[in-house]
């Protein structure tokens, strides 16, 4: 038998391709490779996965699911109705490791890839530049994963989703107002360019939520685009973000925490003397049985409100937003289903999982001064609330 004549470069190529790629899945990747490029402030998004048994798996559409590699070692990305962060290190030529990765919970429409990827996340051992796509090997024969880059010839994934929260213990009034911005904000010393402007009436307590959709035609790969929010009332200026929150491009995700600063413009918080009504007062939690919970940057506040008009109860739990029902006659309160959104929160998550518990256990309520107490059947004290009024 003979073999066809080899050169050098060709060689080269092979062993590079043996040496990250495991031999039987080594036919599948397309026949010439390339040189190695960094991924430092890319961004990719996917073609196919090929696993190791032949099996194919090709997304609906290919922006639902990017990988964005940072300039400071973390990586973001979409994963279709998901967003997803943690970080990423390249040992090695061609090997690559990603750390754990911290991802929203929203429960995707039946065929996505969300729960796939997340699996496969952190068998993923080596990676080949080739042809201009990128394909990442997962360990013990796998499969693989191929991305093509998000380029100046390319769309931009999908929405911008985010949440914005501030600092100081203030219940907004109904008649606040939360503005959110996608700006252009790549010429220096010029006045930026709104891309796309979403505004909330009455957004409720923080954290506030928000998506914003814009013209997918409008993004340049090469531009930088960034988000800003403020919370108006009455016309007047209370909270703003003072600094710039990038998304979509440089390596850029589309999830985005907003911080919003305290301006001159606002009603600062104050209490009454008089005890405060069950019903309409913002109750911010301060004690779990006897454990105090105090907010801070890291645990955000936890709180509910209880609306008489349709007998619902809303707040948060100090990471998740809470929704449900509450029945109440005279002393006698007890609370319905609670539902919560399903983010997956740092720090925050314990003290959430108790105060559900303690709601579904209230039968009766007490106010004393500006303090909601509430008892289980036998008269234990649950959760303890201290009322947060605006003047």
């Amino acid at each position: 038998m003979h073999l066809p004549r080899l050169t050098l470069y060709s060689v080269l190529s092979v062993t590079l391709l043996l040496l990250t790629v495991s031999p039987s899945l080594a036919a599948q990747l397309p026949p010439r490779a390339v040189a190695q490029t960094s991924l430092t402030g890319t961004t990719w998004q996917l073609v196919r996965f090929q696993g190791g048994d032949g099996r194919t798996l090709i997304p609906d559409v290919r922006a639902k699911y990017t990988i964005s590699f940072g300039t400071d070692g973390r990586v973001s990305a979409l994963l279709d109705c998901n967003r997803g962060s943690g970080t990423w290190m390249i040992a090695d030529p061609n090997q690559i490791s990603f750390g754990p990765l911290s991802t929203t919970r929203v429960a995707c429409p039946p065929g996505s890839l969300y729960g796939k990827i997340v699996r496969d996340w952190s068998y993923v051992r080596s990676y080949v530049m080739r042809n201009g796509h990128i394909f990442l090997s997962l360990m013990a024969d796998g499969g693989i994963y191929e991305f093509e880059p998000v380029n100046a010839g390319s769309t931009i994934a999908g929405p911008i989703h985010g949440i914005a929260t501030y600092r100081e213990r203030i219940a907004l009034p109904s008649q606040a107002i939360f503005e959110v911005t996608l700006e252009d904000v790549s010429r220096s010393g010029a006045p930026s360019e709104v891309i796309a402007r979403v505004t909330n009436e009455q957004p409720g307590n923080q954290p506030i939520e928000f998506t914003i959709s814009y013209d997918q035609g409008r993004i340049i790969q090469s531009h930088t685009y960034s988000v800003r929010a403020r919370i108006l009332v009455d016309g007047r200026l209370w909270f703003a973000t003072d600094q710039n929150y990038p998304v979509l491009t440089r390596g850029n995700a589309s999830d985005v925490q907003l911080l919003l600063r305290r301006t001159g413009g606002q009603t600062l918080p104050g209490r009454v003397q008089s005890p405060p009504p069950l019903e309409d007062t913002y109750w911010r939690l301060t004690y779990l049985g006897n454990t105090p919970i105090v907010a801070d940057q890291r645990h955000p506040e936890a709180n509910i409100i209880l609306h008489p008009a349709n007998r619902t109860v809303t707040g948060s739990g100090g990471c998740n937003r809470l929704s449900g029902s509450y029945s109440l006659n005279g002393n006698r309160l007890s609370f319905g289903s609670i539902a919560s959104t399903m983010m997956a929160c740092v720090a925050g998550m314990e003290t959430e999982r108790a105060l559900l518990n303690a709601l579904g256990r209230a039968r009766t309520w007490r106010i004393s001064g500006q303090n909601l107490e509430l008892f289980d059947d036998r008269g234990n004290s649950l959760a303890r609330f201290e009322a947060v009024y605006l003047r």
